[in-house]
């Protein structure tokens, strides 16, 4: 298959002196497997009803573009992607970081559907990775009721990080009110001082203070001082970030269990309201977030695989035809 050997048509094109949409047509219609595969039964040919839960109508149809089991292994990422404004989910292999399952489809009854393509493979899955969306959490309960189910650590954190930035933008928002109309546009001192600082205190905030560099830290302690809730918010989030840490792996669950417990008095004594929906989640999904200390396993390669994707789309005259795509993205990928 010519895929086994990826052609970057933007830059191909460059140097042999064509319009990329010339090759591309070479490309997709003669020099590729593409059509030949089509013809042959060997692409295309996977998929699944959407029926009308109420008529019994088949209503449209779903496609499976990728269904590898040789790609399924002992630990796996499940991940969505949006390609050509149509939302994907992916199931990779944490180890190989091929693509063992792609379909054009994030509703779990659909997935459960297309996951047959994959034959009994998928019970040899240890551990599955994936974030907390309920359609894939309740898609790997049910399908793989065996495997260790681990919350994306990243996702987590993103949602602890959220509500820190809740009470700074809290906070810039309470200044702006105090500044007379009349003045919001003139940008005086105050408004420049202040919420600037602010503003530039949103990603130090995301960061462990050893990463800031003197006049960072400088800003910030000028900033803490001034609005301690928002100190007490970082301190927070930075508690969490070191309960998060790999380095805690070797701690028995309930040690584990006793520090988060601890982390939540923290979080009510502060009585910072932006927290409160962050704790929430924690507690609603708190086993799942726990079972990655058993697997230290996060979708971070998912991430990347997404963004290889993402490169790949971009390097290769953007999505023209999605099937096409998906043939290639397959051929590389999976």
């Amino acid at each position: 298959m010519i895929e086994d050997y990826p052609v970057n048509i933007t830059t191909v094109a460059r140097v042999l002196g064509f319009k990329p949409k010339t090759l591309y047509g070479w490309y997709r219609n003669y020099l590729s497997d593409y059509n030949t595969d089509k013809e042959q039964g060997r692409w295309d040919d996977k998929k699944v009803d959407v029926v009308d839960e109420q008529t019994g109508e088949i209503l449209k149809q779903k496609t499976i573009y990728i269904a590898k089991p040789e790609n399924v292994g002992f630990n796996m990422c499940l991940d969505d992607k949006e390609i050509n404004h149509k939302s994907f989910t992916i199931l990779s292999n944490q180890d190989t970081g091929k693509i063992a399952f792609a379909m054009d489809s994030v509703k779990g009854i659909e997935l459960k559907k297309g996951i047959k393509f994959l034959g009994k493979c998928i019970q040899n899955i240890k551990s599955i990775s994936c974030d907390m969306a309920p359609s894939y959490l309740n898609f790997c309960k049910t399908i793989l009721p065996l495997a260790l189910i681990i919350i994306d650590k990243f996702h987590v954190m993103k949602y602890v990080y959220d509500a820190v930035q809740s009470v700074r933008m809290q906070i810039r928002k309470d200044i702006f009110e105090q500044i007379p109309r009349g003045k919001r546009q003139k940008k005086d001192e105050r408004l420049l001082t202040e919420l600037e600082q602010l503003k530039k205190s949103k990603i130090l905030l995301s960061k462990s203070k050893c990463q800031w560099n003197d006049e960072q830290s400088e800003l910030m302690k000028t900033l803490f001082e001034k609005y301690p809730t928002l100190e007490i918010a970082y301190n927070l989030a930075q508690d969490f970030k070191k309960w998060y840490h790999k380095s805690n792996v070797k701690k028995p669950r309930l040690g584990i269990e006793k520090e988060l417990f601890l982390w939540y008095e923290k979080v009510e004594k502060s009585k910072i309201k932006e927290f409160e929906p962050c704790v929430k989640m924690i507690e609603k999904h708190e086993e799942n977030i726990i079972n990655y200390f058993y697997e230290t396993q996060t979708n971070a390669k998912a991430e990347r695989l997404n963004g290889k994707i993402e490169r790949f789309i971009s390097n290769n005259y953007g999505v023209r035809d999605l099937d096409f795509s998906m043939y290639r993205i397959a051929g590389y990928f999976s």
